[in-house]
């Protein structure tokens, strides 16, 4: 009924943790698949796999490494299950995520759904309050707790492979979905734990990639709407250019917020160009 779709490179430790979490599911592991796609990751992440002892069906695949979409792709068109469950490799998952999310489409079938995902900080990834249920905006489509349809996935075209780079590939194919007319509901009751907190210093890099990834998003969706969702403000791009003219005074600012935002408008200005 339902495959877990992940990709992964290099993820061993976390992985192991997501996987037994997946294994250990209240949804009779008859129900569903775990597809993993590894992009040939050489931390011995093959040999972990095979001290696995899945409860349900567990497909390996491994591949070259040409991006997340592209590992992703590979995984949808891989499974059986008529309901796409995408998470990441560093994702513990609560016993009753699976079931929540199938119950969920048995109950409004042609929805996609989010569920409620906690950060290592202990709070919720998504900080606004909405209520259970609610119908979300194609800006919450986010990949590290979500169910689709395969049947809907395949229709949209799946994720862009050209999204090479941190970040966007998730929203740019939710925006596609939202087009279609497939409404995004909040499914707090299916809970999942993001283990792998990021240091400042990767996140400055992180938002350097996702400024580049958010130009092709852009340049793919040249629209009004786009533009403002993806932070290409005059009032935000003004603050970027004043600080590029003045390198000594970035030098000076240690607020990571404003580091943030400026190495992802640098990375964003840059991929503009080319």
């Amino acid at each position: 009924m339902l495959s877990v779709v992940i990709g992964t490179y290099n993820q061993r430790a976390v992985l192991q943790k997501t996987l037994e979490s997946l294994f250990n599911q209240t949804l009779s592991p008859q129900e569903y698949e775990i597809v993993l796609v590894d992009s040939f990751s050489d931390d011995g992440t093959d040999r972990m796999v095979e001290t696995l002892k899945p409860t349900c069906r567990l497909n390996y695949l491994r591949t070259d490494n040409f991006g997340k979409s592209y590992a992703r792709n590979i995984g949808i068109r891989a499974a059986k299950g008529e309901i796409i469950f995408l998470t990441d490799a560093d994702m513990e998952a609560d016993q009753n995520l699976l079931q929540v999310h199938v119950l969920a489409h048995g109950q409004q079938p042609g929805k996609a759904f989010e569920g409620l995902t906690i950060n290592p900080d202990g709070n919720p990834y998504i900080k606004q309050k909405f209520q259970p249920g609610q119908t979300l905006n194609w800006s919450y489509f986010l990949t590290g707790n979500l169910s689709i349809s395969k049947e809907t996935l395949l229709s949209a075209g799946l994720f862009d492979e050209k999204f090479r780079g941190y970040g966007w590939e998730d929203l740019e194919l939710g925006y596609r979905i939202h087009k279609m007319g497939i409404k995004l509901i909040y499914l707090t009751a299916a809970i999942n734990y993001h283990r792998h907190p990021v240091t400042e210093e990767d996140m400055l890099k992180r938002k350097y990639e996702m400024g580049k990834s958010a130009a092709y998003f852009y340049k793919k969706h040249p629209k009004l709407e786009i533009k403002i969702f993806l932070g290409m403000n005059p009032v935000a791009m003004g603050i970027f250019r004043f600080l590029q003219n003045h390198p000594s005074l970035l030098e000076k600012i240690n607020n990571q917020y404003i580091l943030e935002e400026y190495y992802y408008r640098l990375g964003l200005t840059e991929a503009l160009k080319s």
